[in-house]
């Protein structure tokens, strides 16, 4: 199963190392690949930020917002399997109990 995040839910307001807090769960609990969905022209600078802070490392692919991938879905906006806002210390655990009720 894959889990498909929004890229605006790894830039600020969302705290980077909740964003990868995130993305370990995703992995240990659940599902195989995790995959961040960039507006068109923008995977490597998102990559780059990620890799920046450290935040890559379970992050499995880049795709464009156009590329069609069937998956959970996290994003700010419906349609989507979770819809928040951001990522931070106060819904982080609402967020991993949710990624870890996949299962």
């Amino acid at each position: 199963m894959l889990l498909i995040i929004d890229s605006c839910l790894c830039e600020p307001p969302s705290e980077i190392a909740c964003f990868r807090d995130i993305t370990l769960c995703a992995k240990s609990f659940v599902f195989e690949d995790v995959i961040l969905r960039c507006p068109p022209g923008t995977r490597s600078m998102y990559w780059d930020w990620l890799k920046g802070y450290g935040a890559h490392d379970f992050v499995d692919y880049l795709i464009r917002a156009s590329e069609k991938q069937r998956g959970y879905v996290m994003s700010d906006s419906p349609p989507a399997n979770i819809v928040v806002d951001r990522i931070s210390c106060e819904n982080l655990s609402y967020l991993v109990s949710r990624l870890r009720s996949c299962g």
